[in-house]
């Protein structure tokens, strides 16, 4: 990957590139980066702005990822605010286009990626905000899995309509790309739980909400918990001690 500034261009971009060029739609890409661009800085301005630490922007052919090394018990309103900047800012960058070009295919162009950045699948925006307000309701853990549930749903109902009434390759591939991402989250969510509980034993958070558990894999975002009657402090302390 080539990298400028935080932003990285994932190598299946310049292969894109490659074939637009053959295609002779440079205009047509040139739009679709601009908007990918401009949605991927919403996310990455608003973060910076709310004191997330940016690790680095990545630009695929038909979208990007933005990434924080900020923690996992991060208020989940600024994460939410982070999430809906991206879709917003792309929608402001799509009406100043739209005003100074007159193509009609800027907006199919626009509302294809709005629309596929919010469908409710992990690892897009949809996704995303769809956990983020699930943890305002469940625990971490429950959130995760509820999210994943829904996120299947979403993918296997795609790519049964790309495969039997759109038949759009591009759909299907993607919905495979996101259904890989899916697995690498499941197989890594032990390991990101034991990172926000770790958190939670290393920093005091000012927690203004309390909630009594049954064990450990019940802790919620924002709620400061007792366990079997013991605070959550002595108990992950008593927990590390243990490991």
């Amino acid at each position: 990957m080539k990298t400028i500034l935080k932003i990285k261009f994932d190598n299946t971009f310049y292969l894109f590139l490659i074939l637009i060029l053959l295609s002779g739609m440079f205009k047509e890409f040139t739009f679709i980066f601009i908007l990918i661009i401009f949605h991927e800085l919403g996310h990455a301005i608003t973060g910076v702005l709310l004191g997330f630490k940016l690790d680095k922007i990545i630009i695929y052919p038909y979208g990007g990822i933005t990434k924080f090394n900020n923690l996992l018990n991060t208020s989940l309103n600024k994460e939410i605010l982070v999430i809906l900047m991206g879709p917003i800012i792309q929608i402001i960058t799509y009406l100043i286009l739209n005003k100074i070009f007159k193509y009609n295919y800027i907006k199919t162009y626009h509302l294809s990626i709005l629309i596929f950045n919010l469908l409710p699948i992990l690892s897009l925006d949809g996704g995303k905000l769809l956990n983020i307000i699930l943890n305002k309701f469940f625990s971490y853990l429950k959130s995760f899995y509820i999210s994943v549930f829904i996120s299947f749903i979403s993918i296997f109902s795609l790519l049964i309509y790309s495969l039997i009434y759109y038949k759009n390759l591009n759909l299907f591939l993607m919905m495979i790309f996101l259904l890989f991402k899916i697995y690498i989250s499941i197989k890594n969510i032990k390991y990101d739980y034991q990172r926000f509980l770790l958190e939670r034993y290393l920093y005091d958070f000012n927690f203004k909400k309390n909630k009594f558990i049954k064990n450990i894999y019940n802790f919620s975002k924002e709620y400061y918990h007792y366990i079997e009657g013991i605070e959550e402090k002595k108990y992950l302390e008593k927990y590390y001690k243990k490991m």
